[in-house]
């Protein structure tokens, strides 16, 4: 499972307030996301970065956190994050994470797709019908549990000092 810097910031949950949070969306969650806010509701994961293939390329996209039930900080909360996303994704699709840069992690919660994780691009959404628009939203993984186990340490983020002692480098 997934390794959250600080599991529980805001909060443990119950199953009980799961089954609740199910009822409020009317769609159940898929088991493996269920089990990851029940152990951590939300976090900051320690791994940062999944690689995705665009076409011929691979690109570095990071999730900069994971959002957990709650009230506390609006930036980490999927109920603040449902607020400000109502009728700009469609119904079907509930966001479990963000890029920090606008954009969305998404679970599909419909029967076809059930549990399947796309990527909610901000830049090309409908101004219009967003709630009815999947021109903006790729597919990346069968399930939760195959995101969390594509994580990777974005090593772009190290910094690399040159320290003039016996022909060393210190990577910090």
């Amino acid at each position: 499972m997934i390794e959250i810097l600080k599991p529980n910031e805001f909060g443990k949950i119950s199953s009980k307030e799961i089954l609740e949070f199910e009822r409020q969306i009317g769609f159940p969650l898929p088991n493996n996301y269920s089990d990851f806010l029940k152990i951590n509701n939300g976090g900051q994961p320690e791994f940062d970065s999944i690689k995705v293939k665009i076409g011929k390329e691979i690109q570095l996209w990071s999730i900069k956190y994971f959002f957990g039930l709650h009230n506390k900080e609006y930036w980490a909360s999927m109920y603040s994050t449902l607020k400000s996303l109502k009728n700009r994704i469609p119904t079907e699709f509930l966001p479990i994470a963000n890029d920090g840069g606008g954009n969305y992690y998404l679970v599909n919660l419909s029967k076809d797709s059930f549990g399947k994780i796309y990527f909610w691009n901000h830049n090309t959404e409908s101004k219009n019908n967003g709630n009815k628009y999947y021109g903006n939203i790729i597919y990346l993984f069968d399930s939760f549990l195959e995101l969390t186990t594509n994580l990777i340490n974005d090593e772009s983020n190290i910094e690399i000092k040159t320290i003039e002692t016996d022909d060393e480098f210190i990577i910090e």
